[in-house]
């Protein structure tokens, strides 16, 4: 299957605080395709033109805020359509831009509001793809601040799979320790297939895709 998928605009939104390591965000918006068995979209996004060390899968939306840029930095995006099958579109047209500073006079009262804030940085799995007879795949995932998680696991109609975690605490910084070993909720080996990985805390989800083998 193919399909084309178009960038429609992207409009930068800065959040209220002094510039920080990943305080930086963007919104992307783009077209919405027609095809009936359409599943959702994926945003690649990185630092070099035609080069995305990062991607998020973000449903069936045609909008969608990143958070975790490096204000300052320039930022490429593009996106592709995916459908249940797991197959994927080509790259849409890219698109590039500055995530500029904040400068407001609001930052010294930013800096509290920081404090509470918990964004998810660069996330993926690995190996990607993964075989579930004989592997297990780290979900590796950056937290700015410490919060309570939880990683579920659904299949490509978003179907829920197994969690991983469930509301537990995981410190700041890069987290390597939650692992899926392609068992279902019920202890079974799931299909081979594309799979999405939903990692979330009360403010935020990514959601990665993962390839299932034997």
């Amino acid at each position: 299957m193919k399909k084309n998928c178009f960038l429609r605009t992207i409009n930068l939104i800065f959040l209220p605080f002094a510039p920080l390591l990943n305080a930086g965000s963007a919104t992307v918006s783009w077209n919405a395709n027609s095809e009936l068995d359409l599943a959702g979209y994926i945003i690649y996004y990185g630092k070099g033109s035609g080069s995305y060390e990062s991607q998020v899968y973000v449903g069936n939306v045609t909008s969608y805020h990143l958070t975790g840029l490096e204000e300052g930095k320039q930022y490429y995006f593009a996106v592709t359509a995916l459908d249940f099958s797991g197959n994927e579109s080509t790259l849409s047209k890219e698109v590039g831009t500055t995530i500029s500073e904040d400068t407001s006079d609001d930052q010294e009262s930013g800096n509290e509001t920081n404090n509470t804030q918990t964004f998810i940085g660069q996330a993926y799995n690995y190996p990607n793809p993964f075989k579930i007879d004989s592997e297990k795949t780290v979900i590796r995932y950056e937290l700015q601040n410490s919060a309570e998680v939880t990683i579920e696991i659904m299949d490509s109609n978003t179907k829920f799979i197994t969690n991983l975690i469930k509301n537990e605490f995981r410190p700041a910084g890069e987290n390597t320790g939650d692992v899926w070993d392609g068992r279902n909720s019920a202890g079974r080996f799931v299909a081979n297939g594309v799979y999405f990985c939903n990692i979330r805390t009360s403010l935020e989800q990514k959601i990665i895709k993962i390839a299932v083998t034997r």
